[in-house]
């Protein structure tokens, strides 16, 4: 399995939102930082503005900012704001009909993975991932070359 570019663009991005104290930061500052290009950052932005992970405002003081505290957002909440409902295998969609559903002998195999990622995503929160994204003097991971 592979994580997508855009569910890692969207971690990224709110990962170094939440360890900057700036309040909001715009989209050039997000993209220039993380090296993601400025039209797909769009694109995810825009749709965990519709899931209520981050909140835009226009103008001189617009920008993005974390709309909840990142203790209250998990990496399911980040997954299915960018990528929609967790599916394993096409199948396990309601909507797709298989012949051969009622005698698969591997879909509980894919429900039990299935199961098994949500309950991950579930458990770690963007407050952890901030947590390991720091040393322990506190600074950002490759700041302290800057600093001295």
């Amino acid at each position: 399995m592979q994580v997508s570019k855009t569910l890692d663009y969207a971690v990224r991005s709110l990962i170094y939102m939440g360890n900057h104290e700036v309040p909001r930061m715009s989209m050039k500052e997000i993209s220039e930082a993380q090296h993601i290009p400025q039209n797909y950052l769009a694109k995810i932005m825009r749709r965990m503005v519709e899931r209520g992970l981050i909140r835009s405002m226009v103008g001189p003081e617009g920008g993005y900012f974390l709309r909840r505290d990142p203790k209250d957002i998990n990496l399911r909440d980040i997954y299915e704001a960018v990528e929609g409902e967790i599916r394993v295998i096409d199948c396990m969609d309601q909507d797709e009909v298989c012949a051969l559903y009622e005698n698969c002998t591997q879909l509980p195999v894919w429900d039990k993975l299935k199961v098994s990622m949500i309950k991950l995503l579930e458990k770690t929160s963007l407050e952890d991932l901030l947590t390991e994204s720091r040393d322990s003097t506190g600074l950002l991971k490759g700041e302290e070359a800057q600093t001295q």
